[in-house]
């Protein structure tokens, strides 16, 4: 019998009271599996099969059920749990923060960081809660431009670095892998890729020192930060300053940023090109020779740098968002003087 209390249950749909009638009619046949008196079935497996439900979902209303102390209305779920918007109370400067940090753009991992380093201990989601109570949890598209002028404000503060693995069969004859390890900055998305066929650290410090020579002579851009994964063959943690392309690093006084574990998409730039590429060129081909291959990776290298346009930077090429920053900087200079 269903209780009907409106003052302790809400009122059911038809959906919902089947739903009941069905499950407790389920512990009924459960229970007399179980003493061995049902007529037409020796075991529960018998019975989820024969009612199609699965053993965990079984067991999960059943608990329910028996712990309201057989009440058939426990078997729908009712909502529980905190509600924000009314519930969180924090101190005025706190509130503040939040909203400041995120006017900028960034995320609740990184505003939950950042108020833990000035003493306001929150955890990311407590930080959610409250950027939904104050109506910030989405980003605007004056935040989001705010976002893009605040990071990226010229060529050289910050580059991406990762390696992307070929996939076997790419190159004919070659049944080693192959990776390629690409840099790309953070402001013009100018970009350049080599090929490697090992991603030993020593051999990653080498490769990366000719991605770092080639953008520097081609572009002259020379990058203050890195950031990379907390892969092997770039993260110095354990062997600290001896490993070779922290030591790299060190010795071009550039520093090193790692991404926050299990997000990618910290290093998100460098991601979203690997796709592209795999996309605009790698992708369903087959190449002769490993000279083929380093020649098209060339190739879509230039064509990505100096004639593709760039969604993030307002359809402009990567070269030419450079050369505006450029002629604005030179514009600047005149002034001055």
């Amino acid at each position: 019998m269903l209780v009907t209390n409106e003052k302790k249950h809400k009122s059911y749909s038809r959906t919902e009271k089947n739903t009941i009638r069905r499950m407790v009619g389920i512990f009924e046949e459960y229970e007399l599996i179980k003493s061995k008196k049902h007529e037409g079935m020796k075991t529960v497996q018998e019975l989820f099969d024969a009612r199609g439900i699965n053993k965990a979902n079984f067991h999960k209303y059943y608990r329910r059920y028996l712990d309201s102390k057989r009440n058939p209305n426990s078997i729908i779920p009712h909502k529980t749990g905190r509600k924000y918007k009314n519930s969180i109370q924090y101190a005025p400067e706190i509130i503040e923060e939040i909203e400041k940090l995120r006017s900028t753009g960034i995320n609740r991992f990184d505003i939950s960081k950042t108020l833990s380093t000035i003493n306001y201990p929150i955890s990311p989601s407590t930080t959610y809660r409250l950027m939904c109570k104050l109506g910030i949890n989405k980003l605007n598209g004056r935040i989001k431009e705010e976002k893009r002028k605040i990071i990226k404000m010229k060529a050289g503060e910050l580059a991406h670095i990762d390696v992307h693995y070929v996939t076997k069969g790419t190159v004919k004859g070659i049944t080693g892998k192959l990776y390629l390890l690409g840099v790309i900055d953070d402001y013009s998305r100018v970009c350049w890729v080599e090929v490697i066929d090992s991603v030993k650290a020593l051999d990653v410090m080498f490769a990366t020192l000719e991605l770092l020579m080639r953008l520097k002579d081609r572009y002259d851009i020379q990058f203050k930060e890195l950031m990379s994964d907390n892969g092997s063959e770039f993260s110095g943690r354990t062997n600290g300053a001896n490993h070779p392309f922290e030591r790299m690093l060190k010795f071009y006084n550039i520093k090193h940023i790692y991404t926050q574990p299990y997000r990618p998409q910290t290093n998100g730039k460098i991601e979203r090109f690997w796709k592209t590429m795999e996309d605009e060129l790698l992708d369903g081909e087959t190449f002769e020779s490993l000279e083929e291959l380093k020649t098209h990776v060339l190739g879509y290298v230039i064509y990505y740098n100096e004639h593709r346009g760039h969604q993030g930077i307002n359809n402009k090429t990567p070269k030419s968002q450079l050369e505006n920053q450029n002629n604005s900087n030179g514009a600047l200079l005149k002034e001055k003087k």
